[in-house]
């Protein structure tokens, strides 16, 4: 297991990769600082460009030279130089929602910014290994544009073609950026506490995100033909190469939906969009699979919206739900200790708070933080079962004390 940190992790890592990853660590922390003084730097450093820069921008503006841009729009930037090339984007969205109403802006333009190792960010080997530059390449067209899409403010996106391009655009939206102090000569990353400080102080709504109306009427028409009046329970498998000891523990997953009622509940799982060509595993062979909406994320929204309930462990997907307050979920396994993106001490550098839920979750949201054995699937099912159909109960009584 990998030390969360100190020595023993310098040790670890040594012995794992060789003197090549003091190399790796030292361009990383340039690139995307993780230790205090790291970010110290690198923040005095953006603050220098960007006071050199200003007076240039400034007086391109004024002589018309500048990229023309709408003044009543953020433009959001997605720096393939730091950022990665997954569900992640959900956040950074949410980020950019947040920015946009505290500067009374009326909408947001994405710009996605080339990286700068052949368009893309350098990557740790063993996550090349599974993720090759073609497959990331083809994630940006097939996840980051398509959750772009999912946020209602969003009436623009630009797909840069060089940093120049992003530069320019910069340059002319002055200050309506975010990240608030995105320069790309030294490009900053969102972080998930963008979101989270603010939810913290009872800024609502946070999980902004949503299915669009035609990606809903294609669910309608599926729940149509195959739900009819069941509930419908989504369950998302994590089924990856890259670190599997965060994958879902299938096994459990398919006792669980053969221990529910099917007169009253349609489980529905959705495969790791990895596995969707292979044959389905043994467990689920007679369990309801929908392929398609491992290939589209307007489905995949649409589909978790719809859900009466949306189940799952810890991984990209299930952000969809996290981000979108119209949907109901409980995410399991939120730490795998041998894994260091998902141990105690990484989700507290990214702000969420141990054995805790998301601070903006909704009564119907939950994170639990033991894995996805089927004794705690079927507790913490049956307790937001009975949550759910206490309120709803509470309502129709309101209802009819009102008639």
């Amino acid at each position: 297991m990998e030390p969360e940190g100190g020595f023993a992790r310098l040790i670890f890592k040594l012995r794992q990769e060789g003197p090549a990853w003091i190399l790796r660590r030292l361009q990383s922390e340039f690139t995307l600082p993780t230790t205090k003084p790291g970010k110290i730097m690198h923040a005095a450093l953006r603050r220098t460009i960007a006071a050199g820069s200003a007076p240039v921008r400034s007086v391109r503006r004024l002589i018309g030279t500048a990229a023309p841009v709408a003044k009543d729009t953020l433009y959001a930037f997605y720096d393939l130089k730091v950022e990665p090339i997954t569900f992640d984007v959900g956040w950074f969205l949410t980020g950019a929602e947040l920015e946009r109403r505290r500067l009374g802006l009326e909408r947001v333009h994405v710009v996605i910014v080339p990286g700068s190792d052949d368009g893309l960010r350098k990557e740790n080997p063993s996550y090349e290994a599974v993720v090759d530059r073609e497959a990331r390449c083809w994630r940006i067209h097939n996840i980051l544009i398509e959750t772009v899409g999912l946020l209602p403010s969003c009436a623009g996106l630009t797909l840069a073609g060089t940093r120049h391009e992003a530069a320019t655009i910069r340059a002319a939206a002055g200050e309506r950026i975010y990240p608030r102090t995105y320069e790309p000569a030294l490009p900053v990353a969102h972080h998930p506490n963008d979101s989270l400080f603010p939810a913290r102080v009872g800024t609502r709504p946070i999980g902004v995100l949503r299915a669009g109306p035609q990606g809903l009427r294609y669910i309608d028409q599926w729940l149509a033909t195959y739900a009819g009046d069941r509930r419908v329970v989504t369950i998302t498998l994590r089924d990856y190469e890259y670190n599997p000891a965060r994958n879902s523990n299938v096994a459990a997953w398919a006792k669980f939906a053969r221990g529910l009622d099917l007169r009253v509940w349609i489980p529905v799982f959705v495969l790791d969009t990895e596995r969707t060509l292979e044959e389905v595993p043994k467990a689920l062979q007679d369990c309801v699979v929908f392929r398609e909406v491992s290939w589209n994320v307007g489905l995949r929204m649409a589909m978790y919206e719809r859900a009466w309930l949306n189940l799952g462990v810890n991984n990209g997907p299930m952000a969809l739900c996290w981000l979108n307050e119209r949907t109901r979920y409980i995410t399991f396994k939120m730490v795998t200790p041998s894994v260091s993106q998902t141990t105690a001490a990484f989700n507290r550098s990214r702000g969420f708070e141990p054995n805790q839920s998301l601070p903006f979750a909704t009564a119907f949201q939950r994170w639990v933080w033991e894995d996805d054995s089927l004794d705690v699937i079927e507790r913490e099912f049956q307790q937001m079962v009975a949550r759910i159909e206490r309120q709803s109960h509470s309502q129709a009584c309101e209802k009819m004390e009102i008639q």
